[in-house]
């Protein structure tokens, strides 16, 4: 039986674990700025946590690492890579798309990146099979190294708008034939897509980071079906962090039409997306907002396209996950030029970023 003193001090254990891993556990406040710091210093409710996870195992209130799955705090960086429209580089600057491909294959393990996310306008004219075959081989870079996931553009599909018609954008032929799902369905991390047999809409799972993440592609101006389609998916990984991928959401800081459309329809509706990726306006920018339900979304967006000059063409977004710092860091960079985009805009610090523990 334990003494009167061992009894206070486990009671005070019990209810300082219990005060501290509410406190963690609530939503904290996150904030976006520049900030080229790449390990920020613990934070208040970081501290908490340890300390809460520290005596609630010693009093086995919760199960100790060596019976758990990896939690956040204890797992290591991880890297994805954002590619924005390569639309031009297919078309005319090889070399720049090239560079991009082979950067990631070569430096998958000094990143740790886990996965490169490609967000539509692959080529700049899909009935052109000669640029089908510039992105095939720079994406080929990636094949059995880093798996990856597009989201198709409208210059992707096989006919551009045409009056009022949205239905001429619709057909993805050429794509499926380039980008085919047999490609895809190998790959462990490939959980389906929709229409059944193409490669329209995906999505993937992956693990890093302590993180379960699921990857949701949706094609440019998805349909209602697509729509429909896209947040089962989501219904039926509630212990996923989410990452929506789609071509056309926003411009900068502004959402646009079609991004208003799969914000409320689809986006805003669910506690697990934290993120939304898009491209086909020129620019860049974040929009930090919150769901229906209190989570916080980064709908980050980079454009980069110039049909007549190179250099432009050969960026791409890298973001550095850690999980231990709580923080994102979004780096924008060309291994074409090896030179880097340093504005606020495009290198930047998400701070105090709520990493879900995988179950």
């Amino acid at each position: 039986m334990a003494s009167p003193v061992q009894s206070t001090v486990l009671g005070s254990l019990v209810c300082f674990s219990l005060y501290a891993l509410s406190v963690c556990c609530r939503p904290g406040s996150v904030t976006a700025r520049r900030d080229r710091t790449r390990g920020a210093p613990m934070t208040r409710t970081r501290t908490l946590r340890l300390l809460a996870l520290s005596a609630a195992v010693s009093l086995g209130l919760v199960v100790s690492p060596a019976h758990a799955a990896e939690s956040p705090e204890q797992a290591d960086p991880f890297s994805i890579v954002v590619l924005p429209d390569t639309q031009y580089s297919s078309e005319s600057y090889p070399a720049a798309f090239d560079a991009q491909g082979r950067w990631i294959k070569d430096n998958k393990d000094s990143r740790n990146i886990t996965y490169a996310l490609h967000a539509g306008d692959v080529v700049d004219d899909s009935d052109q099979d000669g640029q089908w075959t510039t992105a095939s081989n720079a994406m080929g870079w990636l094949d059995g190294n880093v798996p990856y996931i597009i989201g198709v553009g409208n210059h992707d599909m096989d006919a551009m708008p045409n009056g009022d018609d949205p239905e001429n954008v619709r057909d993805a032929t050429a794509f499926n034939k380039n980008f085919p799902v047999s490609k895809f369905e190998s790959l462990p991390s490939f959980g389906g897509s929709y229409p059944e047999g193409q490669n329209d809409n995906s999505y993937h799972t992956f693990s890093a980071g302590g993180t379960d993440w699921l990857v949701l592609s949706l094609k440019y101006v998805p349909t209602d079906k697509e729509l429909d389609w896209g947040n089962q998916v989501i219904a039926d990984h509630p212990n996923h962090q989410v990452m929506v991928l789609t071509h056309s959401y926003q411009k900068g800081e502004q959402k646009t039409e079609d991004g208003k459309r799969i914000w409320s329809e689809l986006v805003s509706k669910h506690a697990n997306v934290s993120f939304v990726f898009s491209g086909h306006h020129v620019a860049a920018g974040m929009i930090e907002e919150k769901g229906d339900n209190g989570n916080t979304v980064y709908q980050i967006q980079a454009d980069y396209q110039d049909k007549n000059k190179l250099d432009p063409n050969s960026f791409f977004r890298v973001m550095d996950f850690d999980p231990a710092a709580e923080t994102v860091s979004v780096e924008t960079y060309s291994p074409y030029l090896d030179a880097n985009k340093d504005d606020a805009a495009n290198e930047f610090v998400i701070k105090d970023f709520d990493f879900l523990p995988a179950n």
